[in-house]
């Protein structure tokens, strides 16, 4: 199921979104915007390559003179005065303070970023601002809900038919930080826990400070009601940083109220605990419309038999929609209480004429 569900999710959005009047144009905008990117950075990397052939280059040069600087001490040191006695080691220390060190002052102070940085300030209009981040981390974060994905799933790079780059430590912490930001503590928790996987998995190559993800992990699990996780990572974050003055006192409070109440915390729940499977139809009527929504996509109830010849599946491009003129969506439609429909304009009419509506009992739409 993984396969389509980014695909499927799209097209989701694109179906609730398109028709309002207004919307389309920003939608297909963002995403012309977000093609252009990539030309962008394309332009960017050439000149970040180029900028570091050249430090490449300047690093050979002073290496190279280090090298000799070195060969040259370590015939001098052991008797200076005959050293210099010979005419040719003389002209090379000298040599190398007039050509040599004097050099070496340029090449440090030499700046081949000019370039570079006159390019990256000149398109910084282009780049995505912080708002364009955190709607990308919550675009991600609806995903994992809407198919319960768990984080390691989506750090794999697994999901999609598309090539999907897998995530760094750096990158989980990010969505950990932006969750943490919403107050979205379940999130919080989930993807700080990915960031450990990810940072042991990684190792020295990690840039993540570890005493940062505790002090999420820390708080989130105080949020959600688990003293006792919580004091757990308080203790390896004291341990990461000792002189870490909140910790400090956070653990002793921590302490305190689990000592207070210790048969509060016996039971604490570390994981979601959600289990896939059926849900009892008095269960699926007592459903919010977002849970509903998800459910739909995740399809927990299969299509009854009886249904099964009036089931229909048709293309459909939203009254040649530009965007769904190219990559039309398949949609299986169940009509329980019409006849065999295989047009939009049939769907549109079956809609106005049956007086009981549409029966949507199970609609799955995804890019073909």
């Amino acid at each position: 199921m993984a396969s389509w569900l980014f695909a499927c999710l799209l097209t989701l959005v694109t179906v609730v979104v398109l028709p309002v009047p207004g919307v389309r144009a920003e939608v297909f905008t963002a995403l012309v915007h977000m093609e252009g990117l990539v030309s962008l950075e394309k332009e960017l990397l050439g000149g970040l390559e180029s900028y570091l052939e050249l430090e490449r280059q300047r690093l050979v040069r002073m290496e190279q003179f280090a090298g000799r600087v070195r060969l040259a001490l370590t015939s001098a040191s052991q008797d200076p005065s005959t050293h210099l006695s010979d005419p040719v080691n003389a002209y090379q220390l000298v040599n190398r303070f007039i050509n040599g060190w004097n050099t070496l002052y340029d090449d440090i102070y030499e700046d081949n970023g000019q370039g570079l940085m006159a390019n990256i300030s000149y398109y910084n209009f282009r780049f995505p601002d912080t708002e364009d981040f955190t709607g990308a981390v919550t675009a991600i974060l609806r995903l994992q809900d809407t198919y319960r994905l768990s984080p390691s799933l989506i750090t794999s790079g697994k999901l999609g038919t598309t090539t999907t780059l897998p995530m760094t430590s750096e990158d989980s912490y990010e969505m950990g930080r932006i969750a943490y930001g919403a107050e979205d503590y379940q999130h919080t928790r989930d993807w700080m826990k990915e960031t450990l996987r990810l940072f042991d998995e990684e190792g020295d190559s990690s840039t993540v400070d570890l005493s940062g993800v505790y002090d999420h992990l820390s708080f989130a699990e105080y949020k959600l009601g688990n003293l006792k996780r919580a004091a757990h990572y308080t203790r390896l974050l004291l341990q990461n940083d000792p002189t870490h003055t909140r910790a400090q006192g956070n653990i002793a409070y921590f302490e305190r109220l689990i000592r207070s109440e210790p048969e509060k915390y016996v039971n604490e729940v570390d994981e979601r605990g959600e289990e896939e499977g059926e849900v009892s139809p008095d269960a699926r009527e007592s459903m919010s419309e977002k849970e509903r929504y998800e459910s739909l996509c995740r399809e927990p109830w299969p299509l009854p038999k009886e249904y099964d010849s009036e089931l229909t599946c048709f293309y459909y491009d939203n009254h040649r929609t530009p965007s769904l003129v190219i990559r039309p969506m398949k949609v299986e439609v169940v009509f329980p209480q019409t006849s065999y429909i295989h047009t939009a304009w049939d769907i549109d009419r079956a809609r106005d004429e049956t007086t009981e509506g549409v029966g949507w009992t199970n609609t799955k739409e995804s890019y073909c």
